[in-house]
């Protein structure tokens, strides 16, 4: 089976066909059929094996097709389905599947198609690879083609596709009877949140944890009367009193307020170990809050630190204390991923407040992706004018990209980019709370956003006669015929071909104008991310094979019809012939060590990659700017090895393993969640906190595999080297800012506290096995410290986010009827907790007069902020 139309004139001729004048038009079947998907289960082996499925994987789906308008005869219609998984047959012979490009698929009648009556409906089956055990599996804005036209079908415009499609149960929320993950309910949730309100541990925990921190006198400082400014560095002057003014803290003159001085001075500093960059002595006392930075850094970390220890709604007494402190690791990040879905400028200024506040000191910005361009480039208009829009309305995507993602044929929030302006502010805001903004443009691979602006930008110079000047960024060669599917599901343009002279000089002439931001900005860009990951075909992997090897469990295709990218392309088959680079597998690597070279002229220090970008180097000392890689292999697929192998090389190393610390993995398990779940099933708050970067096979025993499955990882001989971590948000399920920010907070929180200190519970001991049997990791003094961490999260971190009008994930309900009385608790304990007998009025519930209830009952949380309340998923027990 043929996975990809083969070329665009073909995609766009299934998008706008020559139908018949006489059709209906998309705009009357947008509004006139109704859309209802429904979920059925997983198919029989050997019926994905025959569909070509990878690894023999494959799951049944009924679409329900309703007519509320006249009735439909007319074949000259199709249905533009966006998913996430590949559709590789309809059942019945009233329909034909075929893929367009990335998610887009295209339904359409066959001459069997019996019609839809007036009022009535039909049904229709539906094969897809891999599962489908997330009610988000299911992408918005399904579309009708029609006369020319392509409309979004009315009833799927939503963000709430439970409107069109039937919830999953917890039953179908396993991806096969070999899935031992618990889901979630409200029972269940009971037994697994074991986190007990604790105000006193709560009280003067700072996140992230200090390394000491001693109390003199406890609740004995009064902030009552607010904050003042009293001796601080004039270039940072501006953001503290911002920070205070947004939590109504800011003092306007001396008077009974709590006097705040901040230096830079190494030499008050009161532990040896807080010598370093971004340490810090912080000092309260009766009157006075003295912060003593060892660079600008630590001045700004040990403000933030008296930001954690108060409460911005009781204003209660402070202690006093002596904090002494540094950061673990020199790279804390934070990665958004703006190229899938737009986030927009207000979004990342707001995440940075928040970095800043949480320590974390690294913004990796992924402003590129098959799905969309989001940075302005002075000279290379294409890139925003059709790169970073999408829609229906260019015949050949010459003036905005294929709509992706469940984006619809109408604008959305989802598109968009930052203008040149935009971005120096965000620099600005970025360099004035410390933080680096590193920028990533993605290639080879996840491309298609640039090869088919490009093209567009080829299409207008040729047509002006200018030839020179159409082939010089040129991205994609035509006489390149390689047969290759990229990781979501696009053709040859999802790759910028590396061969090509002007690809390099694409690469040169975006770096000039980045970097030219930089400057206007006054800042170093020091740091070049290249990206370099997924640079393949996916129908080389195992989970295929050709008819004749195949064996249980592998999907057939016909292999030999398959390419390595580039393969055909003359180009970079000169370049494998002449001995340039010895396979085409190892062009991507090739070509970063062409783009390292590229950064020495504007004193760019460090070229960060994707780990598979830099496979191929035998040493990182191959590279002229050394080069620093994420590592983001999953734990139970070998990351520790990883981790190892790239430490013999040379490498730095930033831990963004995707079952730990991958932000766009669910919450928690459970069908309702949001998010991807390839790497982990979920990534809950407590599986964060509880990674331990420095002791990578420990997490064998504190934690499961993507199947719930108990994993062992034997420890290395010696402890990883490590630069930092890094927490991780891709955006192809959030198309929205506030999406983003469930997803993003409270979290980050844990990313945080990771990132910056070494906790007790974490000990490297060489040549160990760690499996869910051994014994060697101190699980009550885990649990001891995740009970203060995260009630500090719900008594102080939450109403921040509230003041900020940040819309963080309210945890679900655990509750039980136990002889007619309510029981109930959530993740972060001292959230308040709510619950109705009837689903309309709401009371607040108290766990020390639990309330005797009857029948069904109905729970959910609250934010503590009453002025702007907002509440959690409601969830019913009975």
């Amino acid at each position: 089976m043929q996975p990809q139309v083969k070329i665009i004139s073909v995609l766009v001729g299934a998008l706008f066909s020559g139908l018949s004048v006489a059709s209906p038009s998309a705009e009357t079947l947008a509004k006139q059929l109704q859309v209802h998907v429904e979920i059925k289960g997983a198919e029989a082996e050997n019926t994905c094996q025959q569909l070509g499925a990878d690894w023999a994987t494959c799951y049944r789906s009924t679409i329900t097709l309703s007519n509320i308008g006249k009735t439909l005869n007319d074949k000259d219609f199709s249905i533009i389905i966006p998913s996430p998984r590949r559709i590789l047959s309809v059942v019945g012979d009233q329909f034909k599947i075929e893929h367009i490009t990335g998610d887009l698929n295209r339904l359409t009648p066959t001459d069997k198609f019996a019609g839809i009556a007036a009022g009535k409906s039909i049904q229709i089956n539906l094969i897809s690879e891999y599962w489908h055990v997330s009610d988000f599996d299911t992408f918005p804005r399904w579309m009708v083609s029609a006369n020319g036209q392509t409309k979004t079908i009315k009833n799927t415009d939503t963000e709430d596709v439970t409107q069109f499609a039937t919830p999953l149960t917890t039953a179908q929320g396993k991806r096969a009877s070999s899935d031992q993950n618990l889901i979630l309910d409200s029972l269940k949730r009971y037994d697994v949140y074991t986190a007990k309100i604790d105000a006193a541990a709560a009280k003067d925990r700072i996140i992230p944890a200090p390394i000491e921190q001693k109390i003199t006198k406890a609740n004995s400082v009064s902030i009552q009367h607010g904050l003042f400014l009293n001796q601080v560095p004039a270039d940072s002057k501006d953001v503290f009193a911002q920070a205070l003014k947004k939590y109504k803290l800011l003092a306007k003159n001396k008077d009974q307020a709590l006097l705040v001085n901040i230096a830079i001075d190494p030499s008050k500093i009161q532990l040896p170990e807080a010598k370093k960059d971004g340490g810090y002595t912080l000092i309260i006392q009766d009157g006075v809050a003295q912060v003593h930075g060892f660079d600008a850094a630590g001045a700004m970390n040990g403000f933030n630190s008296l930001l954690s220890l108060i409460d911005i709604q009781s204003k209660d007494n402070l202690s006093a204390m002596v904090v002494n402190d540094a950061p673990r690791y020199e790279y804390r990040g934070m990665m958004l991923d703006t190229a899938r879905n737009f986030k927009s400028k207000q979004h990342v200024l707001s995440l940075i407040d928040q970095m800043s506040q949480l320590k974390l000191n690294k913004l990796h910005l992924h402003l590129s992706d098959d799905e969309g361009w989001r940075l302005q480039i002075n000279g290379l208009d294409e890139l925003t004018s059709v790169g970073a829009q999408r829609g229906l309305n260019s015949s050949n995507e010459q003036t905005q990209l294929l709509p992706q993602l469940g984006h619809g044929t109408e604008p959305q929030k989802s598109d968009g980019f930052y203008t040149r302006a935009d971005f120096i502010e965000i620099l600005k805001y970025a360099k004035a709370r410390n933080i680096e903004v590193i920028p990533e443009i993605d290639m080879p691979g996840h491309s298609r956003a640039a090869v088919v602006s490009m093209e567009a930008r080829y299409n207008n110079l040729m047509k002006a006669g200018n030839k020179k000047a159409a082939e010089q960024y040129r991205l994609l060669d035509p006489s390149d015929t390689s047969q290759v599917t990229t990781v979501q599901f696009y053709d040859k343009k999802g790759f910028m071909n590396v061969c090509l002279p002007s690809s390099k000089d694409f690469a040169k002439k975006v770096i000039a104008e980045v970097n030219a931001m930089y400057t206007e900005a006054g800042v170093q860009l020091s740091t070049w991310h290249y990206g370099g990951d997924e640079a393949k075909n996916i129908m080389l992997g195992g989970g295929y094979a050709s008819a004749a090897e195949a064996k249980p469990g592998q999907g057939i295709i016909d292999k030999k019809a398959q390419n390595f990218p580039y393969e055909k392309s003359p180009a970079c088959q000169a370049l494998v012939k002449n001995g340039t680079v010895g396979s085409f597998d190892e062009l991507t690597t090739w070509f970063g060590k062409e783009i390292n070279k590229e950064l020495v002229p504007h004193k760019i220090s460090s070229f960060q990659s994707w780990q598979d970008g830099l496979s191929h180097l035998k040493s990182a000392s191959e590279m002229t700017v050394k080069p620093t890689v994420n590592v983001w292999d999953t734990l139970f697929w070998g990351g520790t090895e990883v981790v190892s192998k790239f430490n013999q090389k040379g490498f730095d190393i930033v831990l963004s393993n995707p079952d730990y610390l991958y932000l766009d993995m669910p919450n928690e398990i459970d069908p309702a969640e949001r998010g991807y779940y390839w790497a982990a099933r979920a990534n809950p708050l407590k599986k964060i906190f509880s990674f331990a970067p420095g002791n990578l096979a420990q997490n064998a025993e504190t934690s499961v595999d993507r199947d719930g499955k108990a994993m062992s990882i034997t420890s290395p001989a010696t402890a990883p080297s490590i630069k930092g971590i890094s927490g991780h948000l891709w955006s192809e399920t959030q198309r929205t800012d506030a999406q983003a920010e469930y997803m993003i907070y409270p979290r980050i929180f844990a990313i945080a506290e990771r990132a910056w200190n070494k906790p007790s519970w974490e000990n490297f001991t060489a040549n160990t096995v760690y499996s869910s049997e051994s014994k060697h990791v101190d699980q009550q003094a885990l649990d001891n410290d995740y009970n203060r961490f995260v009630n500090a999260v719900g008594a102080r971190g939450l109403e921040k986010l509230d003041a900020h009008h940040i819309q963080y994930r309210l945890p679900k309900v655990g509750a039980k009827i136990v002889n007619g009385v309510l029981n109930a608790n959530t993740e972060i304990p001292n959230v308040q907790i709510q619950y109705s007998t009837d689903g309309k009025q709401w009371l607040v519930y108290d766990a020390n007069k639990k309330p005797a209830v009857a029948g069904s009952v109905w729970v959910r949380t609250s934010n503590a902020d009453q002025k702007n309340p907002r509440f959690g998923q409601v969830s019913k027990v009975q």
